[in-house]
């Protein structure tokens, strides 16, 4: 009897848990009026599981460039020798996601994923940093 009962809560969580997790969209972007006969509107990314017919988008992702940051190292070039705060900003940054933009001809949109906008993005040299 315990074991049944165990066995029913541990499927009653995952059901809970995989009904939360394909509650929140995975991605959303904006698709352009050329893309579409209607207009331009929002785009959710299909929840899992996914199937390759439910894709109607030519999806060509970039990370976002800041020309503006010539350095590879900015974290450590704002913090100098202060360890701590140094330490604590990369452990900061190591939590973050990229910037990106979804590409459609000359133009740009964003893509989001996962509810929030990223904020690493690529230096003038296209390596990958993180803003402090």
């Amino acid at each position: 009897m315990l074991k049944k009962l165990a066995v029913a809560a541990i499927v009653t969580l995952s059901v809970g848990h995989a009904v939360a997790a394909s509650a929140a969209p995975l991605a959303v972007t904006t698709s352009p009026d050329e893309e579409t006969i209607v207009g331009g509107r929002s785009v959710d990314l299909p929840t899992p599981p996914v199937a390759p017919i439910y894709f109607t988008l030519p999806i060509e992702l970039s990370i976002v460039k800041n020309a503006e940051i010539s350095t590879n190292t900015p974290i450590t070039d704002k913090l100098g020798s202060d360890y701590a705060a140094w330490g604590a900003a990369i452990r900061e940054c190591s939590l973050q996601k990229p910037t990106f933009v979804r590409t459609v001809g000359e133009e740009q949109y964003p893509f989001v994923v996962g509810g929030t906008e990223g904020t690493i993005k690529l230096n003038a040299n296209d390596k990958p940093v993180c803003s402090i």
